[in-house]
């Protein structure tokens, strides 16, 4: 996997998130840019994992349903 970057939205956010995914041995860290100077980490065993402890600072629903939409060829919901 190596590094991948995505753009993920959410139908009920008037935002976007650009997220970008680490692969190194099997663990996965995703950074999230939630705003101007914030940028929130995660960690985990999948991308998934890595995505959503990234975007806890949404909440959920959103951080489950933004990194499940990962697993439709790591797009999220609208794509890259």
């Amino acid at each position: 996997m190596g590094i991948q970057h995505h753009r993920l939205t959410h139908p009920a956010l008037a935002f976007w998130v650009n997220v970008t995914v680490h692969e190194r041995d099997g663990c996965y860290m995703a950074t999230a840019d939630l705003a101007e100077d914030s940028r929130d980490v995660g960690v985990g065993d999948t991308p998934q994992e890595a995505v959503r402890a990234a975007l806890r600072s949404l909440g959920e629903p959103y951080a489950s349903e933004l990194a499940a939409g990962l697993c439709d060829g790591l797009g999220g919901p609208t794509g890259p």
